[in-house]
């Protein structure tokens, strides 16, 4: 079963100052200049010869072409494991669901830590499976009754573990959100002061939503709230990205490199496509996109792509990418997953034989 999911998890209002990269605009005219040329009567003077401007970055693609869902990884990407389905602790759960509940719904994601093991909120079996990169199984740290809804329901998602080992999962509750957390191996929780989803964290920080579309700061340690224009990656640097729905573009921002662009979202046959957006960051501060979402041309395809952006700005063609949805498929935009201290970025994939992880080599 196919499930055409656009989440846009970066979705903002776009301030006036951004520049369109469209290559279909016409080019603005470029001014001429004339050399002074000496009359009879004047003494050329010699003066030193002024170097060469640098060359500006190469900004890349001028357009973000997200092809249909491949039928295999690109050459770029591998399987790095499969953790399948099953009894026992080294397998991880499922529970059921749908409308009848015949479907088997795998865990809900995982995040990987700054040693390279994943932890998978493996909800079927309340409790945080560990594995190492390899696929191997670790261990498991059982959730308390205290720290679940009505002390039986696991609604824990989203989870990032932070650049000192610590793992942050989050729910939404009545009235405000809450942080569950795992730090120096014993959990609680906390309430976030508003409403609050986090969809990128920095290392340190939680970033993402609080009132639906407004992007926001958590620090997880206290849970204090606060409104940003922009991200940061793990090294400081401010980006934005923001999807133009109305006008099919994607919006990036690097304030300090002195980036603002806007690309085109396309399908492959040139069709405007409307894509949701996963966002990580490098610790080279390379910023990865998870793009998933369907053209107006055929709203029945599943559009799934990857790409970067450079410190610089440069934008990297978008890679086709296998579809990330299936009958086990929890349903949250976590796909997409950086380990604190890397720059190679991994997907995860809860299919219905098992959760598959890959990573990109290329």
């Amino acid at each position: 079963m196919t499930r055409l999911v656009l989440v846009a998890l970066l979705v903002a209002a776009l301030s006036s100052c951004t520049t369109d990269d469209d290559p279909e605009a016409e080019p603005a005219p470029s001014p001429s200049s004339a050399a002074a040329t000496p009359t009879a009567t004047s003494t050329p003077t010699s003066s030193p010869t002024p170097s060469d401007p640098p060359s500006p970055p190469d900004p890349g693609v001028k357009r973000l072409v997200v092809p249909a869902a491949a039928d295999s990884l690109p050459p770029t990407w591998h399987e790095a494991f499969v953790v399948p389905y099953g009894q026992g602790r080294s397998k991880l759960g499922t529970s059921p669901g749908g409308d009848s509940g015949t479907l088997d719904i795998g865990p809900e994601y995982g995040a990987a830590g700054p040693d390279g093991t994943l932890w998978f909120l493996d909800y079927a079996k309340g409790r945080l499976a560990h594995y190492d990169p390899d696929g191997a199984y670790l261990d498991q740290l059982k959730i308390d009754k205290d720290l679940l809804v009505g002390g039986r329901y696991y609604q824990w998602q989203l989870p990032h573990v932070l650049a000192d080992g610590s793992l942050v999962a989050s729910r939404y509750g009545d009235p405000s959100s809450y942080l569950y957390r795992v730090i120096g191996g014993a959990a609680d929780e906390i309430a976030v002061h508003g409403d609050f989803s986090p969809t990128y964290d920095d290392g340190v920080s939680l970033f993402g939503f609080a009132g639906g579309s407004e992007t926001a700061k958590v620090d997880p340690m206290t849970g204090a709230l606060e409104h940003t224009d922009y991200f940061t990656t793990p090294s400081g640097a401010r980006f934005a990205i923001r999807l133009d729905s109305d006008k099919g573009k994607l919006r990036i921002e690097l304030p300090d490199s002195g980036v603002s662009r806007a690309l085109p979202v396309r399908t492959g046959s040139g069709a405007t496509a409307h894509v949701g957006v996963q966002v990580r960051a490098g610790a080279d501060d390379v910023i990865h996109l998870f793009l998933v979402g369907a053209g107006e041309d055929d709203e029945s395809v599943q559009l799934v792509g990857y790409t970067s952006i450079g410190a610089t700005g440069t934008v990297s063609a978008v890679e086709g990418l296998p579809n990330p949805f299936s009958e086990s498929d929890p349903g949250s935009p976590a796909q997409l997953v950086m380990a604190p201290g890397s720059s190679t970025p991994m997907l995860v994939y809860v299919l219905t034989d098992g959760v598959h992880v890959y990573e990109r080599t290329g």
